[in-house]
């Protein structure tokens, strides 16, 4: 399937935080002819040099993929190796004095087999429809939303609970004994005209909820107009606030390619993986003798 972007439009603000440890892809209000990948990291609030975690997982993923085949669909397998070359680029950023920085991902990437969504923490990633309403949103690794799923607590009390920003997976750099932490992933060939994607760090639902989003999204203003409107309402935040909105002009074809369709490691439906996907190299069972010897270089050099 071809998805054809509009144009996406996007802010990033303080709000009332003496620094900024938010970062998005493309670092900019308006991209010009963007890549077909959009990020948004939030630098963990109480961990040293947040901001450059954030900003260090974002150029990392900008420098992968801006090498990436687009004429290819966008596997698990390339999403693994991405996430491993974020990991190590943070590795080498925190050197033997940063070793606390952490940041959250949320991340969509569309493609020829559709669009893959993509988070760890509690950076939102949105799909929405204006006919319908919100399609798919993406579930906090937090400890509130812990609580809510097991029935501890409700959603309401969510916004009041006192450890409400608290996250339970990250993106960190490498520690003894300690695992990578996973990417919750969601697949969709569900991608119709009209529709919009919104990633959001979690200080844009400090002042807008889902209905105030939704309702925003759904008026009769022009993409940007709605994107200053969530600006305003969020320019007053306790937290940085990012977001980037994504709209889809145009669908062409709804079934995915053979290849793609056959492939062991993607999820063909709007659900999350079964199983969580760690960071470390995956090795597909029909790889050729020539296919190991690259994935055998690209693991050295990165």
């Amino acid at each position: 399937m071809q998805i054809t972007l509009g144009q996406p439009y996007s802010f990033c603000q303080r709000g009332s935080r003496l620094y900024q440890e938010d970062a998005r892809y493309p670092d900019c209000d308006s991209p010009q002819a963007p890549k077909p990948f959009f990020l948004v990291c939030d630098g963990v609030g109480g961990s040293a040099f947040g901001e450059v975690a954030s900003t260090t997982v974002c150029k990392a993923f900008g420098q992968a993929l801006d090498l990436f085949d687009w004429t290819l669909p966008f596997t698990l397998h390339d999403l693994s190796k991405t996430l491993g070359k974020a990991y190590k680029a943070l590795d080498r950023a925190a050197g033997s004095h940063n070793a606390d920085m952490a940041t959250t991902l949320a991340l969509v990437v569309f493609h020829r087999g559709g669009c893959l969504m993509a988070h760890i923490g509690d950076s939102r990633v949105y799909q929405i429809r204006p006919s319908v309403g919100i399609l798919y949103r993406s579930e906090d690794h937090s400890l509130v939303g812990s609580m809510v799923r097991q029935g501890s607590i409700s959603a309401d009390e969510v916004a009041t609970h006192p450890k409400r920003s608290a996250i339970t997976r990250y993106m960190e750099p490498s520690r003894p004994g300690r695992q990578r932490f996973a990417a919750t992933v969601c697949q969709t060939v569900d991608v119709k005209d009209g529709d919009y994607f919104l990633l959001c760090s979690d200080g844009v639902l400090d002042k807008a909820d889902e209905d105030a989003i939704v309702d925003l999204l759904c008026g009769s203003c022009n993409d940007w107009q709605k994107v200053e409107q969530l600006a305003e309402r969020c320019a007053t935040s306790q937290d940085n606030n990012t977001a980037i909105l994504i709209p889809v002009a145009k669908v062409c074809g709804g079934c995915m390619p053979d290849e793609y369709a056959c492939c062991q490691d993607v999820v063909t439906q709007r659900i999350k993986c079964s199983q969580p996907l760690y960071v470390q190299d995956v090795s597909p069972k029909d790889e050729s003798f020539t296919e190991s010897i690259y994935r055998f270089i690209d693991n050295i050099l990165n």
